[in-house]
């Protein structure tokens, strides 16, 4: 796996934030069968990029999820 690279500046933040919160749907989704193939989603790494944003106060925006 390779390494994994923290934002750096706001911007980067909520956009990790925003594509993190967008993968676990796509996840649920898919464990809910609605949809199959795709790339493997890292749901750990989507929860810590969650967990370290919302320690800066950077949380998913409410269209987070239609991103992508």
């Amino acid at each position: 796996m390779a390494p994994t690279h923290d934002p750096t500046t706001d911007a980067e933040w909520q956009e990790a934030v925003d594509l993190a919160e967008l993968w676990l749907l796509v996840d649920s989704v898919r464990l809910y069968g609605l949809v199959a193939g795709g790339p493997d989603v890292d749901v750990a790494r989507c929860e810590e990029i969650l967990r370290a944003g919302a320690d800066r106060g950077i949380t998913p925006r409410p269209d987070a999820q239609l991103l992508g």
